[in-house]
């Protein structure tokens, strides 16, 4: 039985579909005439040209204007075509070059030394005709064109997996992996960071009440409200699982985190979440653990997390849509008197 096509192949079929052929041509050439002669016959084919009348000025231009395919001749003071095709091999472009060597002759030794030094393609400079050379530019365009469509595909398959496919934030294994690399850079540099755990309340009363498809938009909505409230753009967002956030604040101490915690947890609660069920009011639980907290030099996802849990547990535990911070030897589990609190306890918002 046919299955459907992968979200992958789709994407595959649509960048396919969309190929153009006004691909830009370098032509490198110390030959002024054969320069002329090439890009008639390129512009004509339906390409853009850009010209270069040595392999150092080439290589400036690759570096400045990347273009995807290039025409060089061989035989040419200073840096040679085969040297050309070496040194442009080592570069870091943003896609495929694809390498057309002139040769003066077809001798064997010429041709074998070209494709070695990294040429994919080669032509007789003396007996080049116009067709020949517009039927081998369009092998290259569909050799460049493939690979800049399959970079694309992959580039947003590399996206998917690093988004939450409901509501759009960071999914847990980026999460996981991203904040593992941030605690690494603060234990090396010995800059704050504070994450932000953060539960929906009585999110599964949303479900019941309203159904999945109502549930689904109050994620989708609550990530949104709540990354309108984040006061910077270095700061981000990850479904942690089920209703639940992870926001990691760079560079951030406790302090500076309650101000932000506040924020959310006000900016919640001031106004309901639009759904096609109508508005419905929504509020947040955080609980926050800063890195520093972590007295080891283990400084770890899994220990920072543990922290950031029992905050949140306790913010639940006293009553929902509010914040706790945990101070040095404190526990958030002890019970709390009513009202207020020092900076760094629950506070009602």
């Amino acid at each position: 039985m046919d299955s459907d096509p992968s979200e992958f192949e789709q994407t595959m079929t649509l960048e396919l579909s969309a190929l153009r052929p006004e691909l830009r041509v370098l032509i490198v050439d110390d030959d002024a005439d054969a320069r002329d002669y090439l890009v008639a016959v390129v512009q004509e084919a339906g390409y853009k040209t850009t010209v270069a009348s040595s392999g150092e000025e080439a290589l400036q231009l690759l570096e400045r204007e990347f273009c995807p395919i290039m025409i060089t001749d061989r035989n040419m003071p200073g840096m040679d075509g085969v040297t050309l095709c070496k040194r442009a091999r080592e570069g870091q472009y943003p896609g495929y070059l694809y390498i057309f060597l002139l040769t003066a002759h077809n001798a064997s030794e010429d041709i074998v030394s070209g494709l070695k030094a990294g040429a994919d393609d080669y032509l007789g400079k003396r007996n080049i005709s116009a067709p020949e050379l517009v039927a081998r530019l369009g092998n290259a365009r569909r050799i460049v064109s493939l690979e800049q469509a399959l970079r694309r595909a992959l580039d947003q398959k590399r996206q998917m997996a690093n988004t939450d496919m409901l509501t759009g934030a960071y999914s847990r294994r980026y999460l996981e992996r991203q904040l593992s690399l941030e605690l690494e850079r603060t234990r090396r540099f010995n800059h704050p960071l504070t994450v932000l755990l953060i539960d929906i309340d009585y999110f599964k009363r949303i479900n019941d009440r309203y159904g999945h498809t109502t549930g689904d938009e109050v994620l989708r909505n609550t990530y949104r409200r709540m990354r309108e409230l984040l006061p910077r753009a270095c700061d981000w967002i990850g479904r942690y699982g089920g209703e639940e956030f992870l926001i990691v604040l760079i560079d951030t101490d406790l302090r500076g985190a309650e101000n932000v915690a506040q924020r959310l947890v006000s900016g919640m609660a001031e106004q309901p979440v639009e759904t096609s069920s109508g508005p419905i009011p929504v509020t947040i639980s955080v609980g926050a653990a800063e890195a520093a907290q972590m007295f080891s030099n283990e400084v770890n996802f899994k220990g920072l997390l543990e922290i950031a849990d029992q905050c949140l547990y306790a913010s639940k535990r006293d009553g929902r849509n509010r914040y706790t911070m945990l101070l040095a030897g404190e526990s958030p589990l002890a019970p709390r008197p009513g009202g207020d609190h020092e900076q760094g306890a629950a506070r009602q918002q």
